[in-house]
């Protein structure tokens, strides 16, 4: 299912939203591949830049120098984006848009779609969740705190996707079917 509110923002800057495990940079990949948009994915940004993995800097920094990383990286992303005036898909962190200020930066120039999916189904994708720093304990038991936390915030975006039932394919053509519909209007 689709849910969509009213936008004006230009269909050709769009921000994938979720969960860790929803598959934001898998999907956003093969849409801007199939659209020939750029791609850019906020962690791989920071872990480039840092030279290490987040879950590194979350060992080392914490999560407060983290999630400011995390800003000050989408804020220049969006900057240049705009700057250069690009085609783009961006993936970023599920605690990404928790931010007040990375959520309204991302409502204003890009068009937010939240890829929403079951936590049964995050819990088989993350598995023991070793790689994933906000996974503490229990795998189900902290994407449920997670996801009850965020879900305020994800369901500000401006298009929810419900991804159970649906293939990496399917959930790759809903959005590009989104993305061309919203042109078409334009």
């Amino acid at each position: 299912m689709l849910g969509l509110r009213q936008t004006s923002i230009s269909n050709d800057k769009i921000t994938l939203i979720g969960m860790m495990g929803t598959g934001k940079s898998k999907l956003g990949r093969l849409v801007a591949k199939n659209l020939n948009f750029n791609f850019y994915d906020v962690d791989t940004l920071i872990e480039n830049k840092f030279k290490t993995s987040i879950k590194d800097l979350f060992m080392k920094y914490g999560e407060s120098f983290f999630r400011n990383i995390e800003v000050e990286t989408i804020k220049k992303l969006i900057f240049n984006i705009r700057k250069n005036n690009e085609k783009v898909i961006i993936s970023i962190g599920g605690g990404g848009f928790d931010n007040k200020e990375t959520r309204e930066l991302l409502l204003q120039y890009t068009n937010v779609i939240w890829l929403n999916t079951p936590v049964h189904i995050l819990v088989e994708r993350v598995g023991e969740g070793s790689k994933r720093p906000m996974i503490k304990g229990d795998t189900r038991e902290s994407i449920n705190k997670l996801l009850k936390k965020r879900t305020r915030f994800y369901s500000l975006s401006h298009y929810q996707l419900d991804t159970y039932k649906l293939s990496q394919k399917q959930v790759t053509e809903e959005i590009i079917k989104l993305i061309s519909s919203q042109n078409n209007k334009a």
